[in-house]
């Protein structure tokens, strides 16, 4: 018969319960209050009970403590299924994120559920690391490239994180799996003439808009995309804005073809978007932004350097992103240094910084010309 005790210096009441074997055990409740700790101490040896009989499962015990939760504090354990509960969380990614970003994620969300059949309906608490492992196991199976598995799988991880967050389970079970080697594909830049090609190519005076940003600002597409005339810092002639990425303020100064396009922008009106009719297109798709400016590489004339990626696609190695390149590198050609093109560009590090800086020959050459000759020979040697 379960019972409570209290030790000697201690305020808490101990459950006193016999096990599924006979024998006499003692726990700690973590309770001062006695009538709660007889509660639990009942409830342990309902639950010894059970196992004993065999009938004891994983959800007949979450069922046991949740009972003594709701008798004890009034709330229970309830715990939604896996897919209820990434139902919940994509929907708090939608009214926090963009839509491309959301279709991201509601991708790799039902990729992973997909892959775990008929595991959804259990709860969350129920999903391993080998769960996850098989996930990351099939999406590499199918061909597809190690950078866009990982992505896949950082996504999922930040929802379990949540769940952590919550103390709904008690670990990540994503953290216990080992992410695959990423080779990341280098881009290429543009010459100051290509990117004159390309404005001259482009469809439409947004497009031109779009470029000019990019190559003067070395935002990214979806920063120069979203800016308005309320980033622009007229009498101080710069553009601030807020990095979607990561959320840093930067104040670039404007260039004086920016200024100069600007202004003959400025005689259509100085509200609202700076690009107003691609300002509402995703950067994916057939009609998104990327592939737009892929034409325009292709209009101009331009090799967009097409390669192979790991998986199945192909990719782009001169995207609208090597504008971003071409900014950092033109910069560093010049001989700017780095910490001024990290304060340009919103780089957290130098590492980050020199992915993104291509070095022409004739600069890598005026500096092996820095290493001192050697001296004159003397006669006779």
């Amino acid at each position: 018969m379960a019972s409570v005790s209290k030790r000697k210096k201690s305020s808490f009441w101990t459950a006193c319960y016999t096990d599924q074997n006979g024998r006499q055990l003692k726990r700690s409740t973590k309770t001062t209050d006695r009538s709660a700790a007889m509660v639990i101490a009942i409830e342990y040896e309902r639950a010894e009970k059970q196992a004993k009989q065999g009938v004891l499962i994983t959800t007949q015990l979450r069922k046991v403590l949740s009972d003594v939760s709701e008798k004890v504090n009034g709330d229970s354990l309830h715990v939604d299924s896996v897919e209820v509960y990434f139902r919940k969380w994509l929907d708090g990614i939608a009214v926090r994120n963009k839509p491309g970003t959301l279709e991201r994620y509601r991708n790799a969300v039902k990729w992973f559920l997909e892959n775990l059949q008929g595991k959804v309906k259990k709860p969350i608490f129920a999903i391993t690391s080998q769960d996850v492992e098989n996930f990351l196991n099939a999406r590499l199976k199918s061909g597809l490239a190690n950078k866009t598995a990982v992505v896949d799988l950082k996504i999922i991880k930040s929802a379990f994180q949540q769940a952590v967050n919550y103390g709904t389970i008690p670990i990540n079970p994503v953290s216990a799996v080992r992410l695959p080697k990423v080779d990341s594909m280098e881009r290429e830049v543009f010459t100051h003439d290509e990117v004159q090609k390309l404005i001259k190519a482009a469809p439409s005076l947004d497009w031109e808009t779009l470029i000019t940003l990019g190559y003067f600002t070395g935002a990214r597409l979806s920063d120069c995309v979203q800016m308005t005339w309320d980033n622009i810092l007229a009498d101080e002639g710069a553009i601030i804005y807020r990095q979607q990425k990561n959320g840093k303020l930067l104040k670039v100064p404007m260039h004086f073809h920016v200024i100069e396009h600007l202004h003959h922008k400025a005689t259509f009106g100085t509200t609202g978007f700076l690009c107003p009719k691609l300002a509402a297109k995703g950067s994916g798709g057939k009609h998104g932004l990327s592939e737009g400016f892929n034409r325009i590489v292709l209009k101009a004339g331009l090799d967009p350097m097409t390669v192979k990626g790991k998986g199945k696609r192909k990719f782009s190695r001169r995207t609208f992103h090597s504008l971003r390149h071409t900014f950092n590198s033109t910069m560093a050609n010049a001989g700017v240094s780095d910490e001024l093109r990290m304060m340009l560009t919103g780089h957290k590090s130098k590492d980050m910084n020199k992915i993104y800086t291509h070095l022409q020959m004739a600069t890598l050459q005026k500096a092996v010309n820095a290493v001192p000759l050697f001296g004159a020979k003397k006669e006779g040697e």
